[in-house]
């Protein structure tokens, strides 16, 4: 796509550009957004003058954006070391350094950014400091502490959390897990299949290469291909809140089927991992999609894996999708049994807690599930404003569209997601964040809608005045927090869960980067290394004193 700015000389104004990890997206490979904007439209300027430069805004592993400041003769273009061309990212690589170069006429610049220090759990942080050991901090009791470590990890070059228990894995390919046991944090008894150590693998652990979290347990897979897991799996629906063994759920056939993982995706009380060969592997409790076998057939050429609590959806190469796991509707059977009509031609498959919703080639919206629950199945209200969407967003009860003219469609949970008192402004939406029950929609000139529920942040009245030349909005489950074009920070929603950063407000300048923990926490991140922690203590709202700086741009 054309950049279309004027040629000439032209001084850069700060453009408005989403960015966020795991719920905000953006566009990449191209010089604007497909709606002629791009960062030099909006009201918030880069103020100054002087030689061009270039500054990064976004989260490793993330949408990043480039946004470019200073004279520029004639047009504006910008590389990443990535290959990919355009004023934004997706971060595919954040474990290496990333470079955004722009140029302008015969001038450039550049930016480098470290390669991520930050990871998150639902309600710990651990930042990878420069010596390659770990700051950690958040809920003692779910992996916010490392003290009762015989050995802290050293090397560490990846952190993987679960709802419980933190894992790192080190240089030399060993794991150091810590939290809750039952939870992956030790997995010291006997390793094999039916094992009734809960901590116990179910296969041996070699030199790990790569390490995911499930809701309670990790998996892992070797240099060689092998794969393991540990940890246990809730029983759905068992009224206890009871769990079982990962192990227990292993036998001979799925142990030597498990291997070469690509990607994992879990729910409550399930397990899917897509292999590299494009297949399926599934374990856990049936009841939530724990056995694929019965799919099997059609369980091939896989692109990705969506979960909500209790199904999974697997995205073929060729556009189609295979459901498994329980089927309120019971169309056919109380589970998806490959005989229930689903939808073709799509590109991308969103969820929320109960519902799938599938983004077709031609921008239309199908969904997949049970319309009992109004968590967005029905979409019979809005369904003929369901074309040219560009991007599908969700809270955990509702949907929120983004078409390419800009507007917005929502639509689910009628209690909590109506948008009817702010459609007239959602128009020109570059970008949409959401928390459990509540969205925020970012608009070009760099102003903020919001709708949901009150006690979520869908009200941001008390702050409206603020939400002026905003660059990106980011979310927990609670709370939301914009990121303006001066570095600063403006929250709101539940104060306790990071809604309320008067405390830390002098502080929040500079800023570039904002992380969360789901349960109630945000981190900001300057360019210099400086940062800042607020939200709840016990979802890492307090950083660490002996943490000095996270750094953000390469030196």
């Amino acid at each position: 796509m054309r950049n279309t700015q004027h040629a000439g000389t032209r001084w850069f104004r700060l453009g408005v550009m989403a960015i966020s990890i795991g719920l905000i997206g953006g566009l990449s490979g191209c010089e604007d957004d497909g709606s002629g904007s791009q960062p030099g439209d909006g009201s918030s300027h880069h103020g100054g003058s002087g030689r061009l430069a270039v500054d990064i805004f976004g989260n490793r592993g993330g949408v990043l954006a480039a946004v470019p400041s200073g004279l520029c003769l004639g047009e504006a273009r910008v590389l990443w070391s990535n290959g990919v061309r355009g004023f934004s990212t997706d971060d595919s690589a954040p474990d290496q350094p990333l470079t955004a170069s722009v140029s302008c006429g015969w001038v450039s610049a550049s930016q480098t950014l470290v390669p991520q220090n930050v990871f998150s759990a639902p309600s710990v942080f651990a930042v990878l400091k420069a010596d390659r050991t770990l700051a950690v901090w958040g809920s003692r009791r779910l992996g916010g502490d490392t003290s009762a470590l015989p050995a802290q990890p050293q090397n560490v070059v990846a952190v993987a959390g679960n709802e419980r228990a933190m894992a790192a894995l080190q240089a030399d390919g060993t794991v150091i897990g810590w939290g809750r046991a039952g939870s992956g944090a030790s997995f010291a008894g006997p390793v094999g299949i039916g094992s009734a150590d809960a901590t116990s693998p179910v296969a041996p652990l070699g030199k790990v290469a790569k390490l995911w979290p499930t809701k309670r347990g990790f998996v892992a897979l070797n240099s060689d291909g092998s794969a393991s897991s540990w940890g246990n799996i809730e029983t759905t629906f068992d009224g206890n809140g009871g769990s079982k063994s990962i192990s227990s759920y292993f036998d001979a056939a799925r142990l030597a089927a498990f291997k070469d993982v690509a990607s994992v995706s879990h729910n409550l009380g399930a397990v899917a991992l897509l292999k590299k060969d494009g297949s399926v592997l599934a374990f856990g409790d049936p009841n939530s999609g724990g056995d694929a076998s019965p799919l099997a057939a059609k369980l091939n050429n896989v692109a990705s894996i969506a979960a909500t609590d209790y199904n999974f959806a697997a995205l073929k190469k060729d556009g189609s999708v295979v459901v498994w796991g329980l089927n309120w509707d019971g169309q056919t059977s109380d589970y998806y049994d490959g005989s229930e009509p689903m939808p073709a031609g799509v590109s991308t498959v969103q969820t929320n807690l109960n519902v799938f919703a599938a983004l077709k080639q031609d921008g239309s919206v199908a969904t997949i599930g049970s319309a009992y629950f109004d968590r967005g199945a029905d979409t019979g209200p809005v369904a003929a404003n369901l074309t040219g969407v560009r991007k599908l967003y969700a809270s955990k009860t509702a949907f929120a569209a983004l078409r390419k003219d800009g507007s917005v469609v929502t639509w689910g949970d009628g209690a909590r997601n109506d948008a009817s008192g702010v459609q007239h402004q959602l128009n020109r939406v570059r970008s949409i964040a959401a928390t459990e029950l509540a969205f925020a929609a970012l608009r070009q000139d760099g102003s903020v809608v919001t709708w949901g529920d009150e006690l979520r942040g869908g009200d941001s009245s008390a702050v409206r005045h603020r939400l002026r030349d905003v660059v990106a909005v980011f979310a927990n489950d609670y709370a939301f927090a914009a990121l303006k074009a001066d570095g600063s920070v403006v929250t709101w929603g539940a104060p306790t869960h990071g809604g309320d950063s008067s405390a830390v407000r002098s502080r929040l300048v500079n800023i570039r980067a904002i992380y969360s923990t789901p349960l109630g926490g945000f981190l900001a991140v300057a360019k210099d290394g400086k940062f800042v922690a607020w939200g709840s203590p016990s979802a890492g709202g307090s950083a660490p004193a002996g943490l000095a700086a996270i750094p953000y741009v390469k030196n």
